[in-house]
């Protein structure tokens, strides 16, 4: 069901370029972003503009923003190569600085209970930051042989955590030793003849990972348009299935809860899943009862139709997401190449 954007609410008058990232609190009563030029922007749930810090002096970016859910009055920025602490309640300077990546951060996660900060940079590279200790914890090198571009915390999973690039190899790392625990590489597990020839022009670079909240599905963005879903409920995750519903690279996914997947693309579109659906598939059926599986064309074609839920045709290509739920009501932000960020409410 395709969906117009007539009702929806923009966030704008703050940036002056496209929207690189953005993040909000639970409800969505605190809203950042950031974009080119190193502009931090800070926003009401209303869609007003709170604060905005702007850096002209620095030749970088803001690629990547993170509100702690222990205290959203604080949160984390990356700025070129360094990650900055703020405090919303006085922006004049940060709280805290991190210079421990040695090329431009791409994105900046926090583990579960806050202890740990991860960022991913255009070495390869994810450094492991304790932020009780406020000190290099580890650093996760030689297995990534281009940008690294997304990491991802393991749900109940302390010590664990996925990083994904522009070599199309997913890792996943045992980050206390460190050691690689499993190794994928996109051009391999999806090395068959496509259903969709033209899916198959672009390599299948790892633009984004999202992990459900049961850590039962993590979800991986991938530049030939598909949309990989790996079954991380086992020690050792494996892939399951392989959405195909966008047209060009596939830029964001982001989980609502244990199920529900929404994903954005370079083909302006954003799609609503229901990954519990892939049950009334008669292929799960057949590879869960028996241990088959159907044919992989087949197979995943059924899963996609099942699954897909929704469309949105947005105006621009898609830069971050963000779900956020008031009042039982879910909410997604849209950061894309235009100087304003969209907030729609969605139905999944």
């Amino acid at each position: 069901m395709a969906h117009a954007e007539a009702a929806f609410s923009k966030l704008q008058g703050g940036h002056s370029d496209g929207v690189l990232c953005v993040d909000s609190n639970s409800d969505g009563s605190r809203i950042i972003s950031g974009a080119e030029g190193v502009e931090l922007c800070i926003w009401s749930s209303d869609c007003q503009l709170v604060h905005k810090l702007h850096s002209p002096d620095e030749d970088s970016a803001c690629t990547s923003v993170c509100i702690s859910k222990q205290n959203d009055n604080m949160f984390y920025a990356a700025i070129g190569t360094v990650v900055k602490v703020f405090d919303v309640r006085n922006m004049q300077s940060s709280v805290e600085s991190f210079q421990f990546n040695e090329e431009e951060v791409n994105q900046i996660v926090l583990d579960e209970k806050e202890h740990y900060l991860a960022a991913c940079d255009d070495t390869g590279e994810v450094k492991i930051i304790s932020l009780q200790e406020k000190r290099l914890y580890k650093t996760l090198r030689r297995k990534h042989t281009n940008i690294c571009a997304t990491v991802c915390f393991r749900s109940k999973k302390p010590w664990e955590i996925f990083s994904g690039g522009m070599d199309c190899n997913l890792i996943h790392w045992d980050f206390s030793r460190p050691k690689t625990l499993n190794q994928f590489n996109m051009q391999e597990l999806h090395d068959a003849p496509s259903e969709l020839g033209a899916y198959m022009v672009n390599p299948p670079f790892v633009h984004h990972l999202s992990m459900s909240s049961d850590s039962h599905f993590l979800a991986c963005a991938l530049e030939n348009g598909y949309i990989s879903i790996f079954d991380s409920s086992k020690k050792n995750i494996s892939e399951f299935c392989t959405l195909h519903a966008h047209t060009q690279g596939v830029s964001q996914v982001v989980f609502i809860g244990n199920t529900k997947l929404v994903t954005g693309g370079n083909d302006s579109v954003i799609r609503l899943w229901d990954l519990a659906k892939m049950h009334e598939t008669e292929s799960f059926e057949v590879q869960s009862t028996n241990g088959h599986a159907a044919p992989l064309h087949n197979r995943n074609s059924e899963i996609t139709s099942h699954c897909c839920t929704g469309e949105i045709q947005h105006n621009s290509k898609i830069n971050w997401l963000k779900c956020f739920t008031e009042n039982g009501s879910h909410f997604l932000l849209v950061a894309d190449q235009t100087n304003s960020i969209t907030l729609m409410p969605i139905h999944v």
